[in-house]
């Protein structure tokens, strides 16, 4: 009886516990993007705002069905045969997280390759991974807990292409971060760590995937594998948010000593201030050269004009990151 609860009641206050640990890392750096990124643009903060939503909705479910289990079915060893609503309906939200944490990662391949076959490829396993856990839920408001083992192969399909989605996002940015390199060392640096940030991030979710995979395929009727699956969404949700939020300190890194004026159409020279301002990430750099050639002097004048050439560097400031 002792294993038992370890590997049921156990592992699922466990899990518990740490995604309301990380669920505090989600809040914290869902205020910080707020208020270091005002100007971003709707969608990323209504994404970040869907985000949140759906991680404390998934939360709320998680500490239903822990509470279910071990307070108001205390002693009663049936419950284990039973899959509660609340545990089933958690299912959805972590899906969708999942679904659009992989569809931003998405566009981000996109935006460096503009390759629309591996863009495509990423999306449909992201669908698949959605869908089977729609499916995953269907099924388990019809079969017993003890039946569980026949949901083994929807679980395995889905969480296996969100695995398979987000090693290939890791992957893909690496390799066409590392094509970007110019030879210059600051932007060396810099896109070293895009590529340590991208490669750990797709690799980390897709290994804890792969771990509910594992374990529920080894142990359908016990909950190690839900332990596993609650942290999974938790951290879709800070991946991204660690994403945006790091834009600033890779800025500073690439352009420490960085100064631009705004255009303050209508206010006295005098009355101009310097703003410190950092360009994005990506620098495109043109170069239009003039040169001015002798002219002959009018007749009387005895000044020369010496040839004078001049090159203005214009840095451009668009960057997908």
């Amino acid at each position: 009886m002792t294993a038992s609860l370890q590997s049921t009641f156990g592992s699922a206050f466990i899990g518990l516990v740490v995604s309301a640990l990380l669920y505090g890392v989600t809040i914290l750096q869902s205020y910080l993007y707020y208020r270091n990124y005002p100007e971003d643009n709707k969608i990323l903060k209504w994404m970040v705002a869907i985000l949140w939503l759906l991680d404390t909705a998934h939360l709320v479910l998680c500490t239903i069905a822990v509470y279910s289990v071990l307070v108001l079915h205390f002693n009663d060893p049936d419950i284990l045969l039973t899959s509660t609503w609340s545990m089933n309906v958690q299912t959805d939200f972590n899906g969708l997280i999942g679904l659009i944490v992989e569809v931003f990662y998405a566009r981000r391949v996109w935006i460096v390759s503009r390759n629309r076959y591996l863009t495509a490829f990423i999306l449909v396993l992201s669908i698949i991974h959605f869908g089977l856990g729609i499916v995953f839920t269907i099924g388990s408001f019809r079969t017993l807990k003890a039946n569980f083992a026949n949901l083994v192969w929807v679980t395995s399909t889905g969480l296996g292409s969100a695995a398979v989605a987000d090693m290939t996002i890791g992957v893909s940015l690496c390799y066409y971060l590392s094509r970007s390199r110019t030879g210059i060392q600051r932007t060396d640096n810099l896109i070293s760590t895009l590529m340590k940030y991208s490669l750990s991030t797709g690799f980390l979710t897709g290994i804890i995937a792969c771990l509910v995979v594992l374990t529920f395929g080894i142990m359908p009727n016990n909950f190690v594998y839900v332990a596993f699956f609650w942290l999974l969404g938790k951290c879709y949700v800070n991946s991204v948010l660690a994403a945006l939020n790091s834009r600033e300190s890779l800025r500073e890194k690439a352009y420490p000593n960085s100064v631009s004026f705004l255009n303050l159409s209508g206010v006295p020279s005098g009355a101009r201030q310097p703003v410190m301002r950092k360009p994005s990430l990506s620098v495109n750099v043109e170069v239009v050269s003039t040169t001015e050639y002798d002219v002959p002097p009018p007749s009387g004048s005895t000044t020369t004009s010496m040839a004078t050439p001049s090159t203005i560097v214009a840095p451009s400031t668009s960057s997908p990151f």
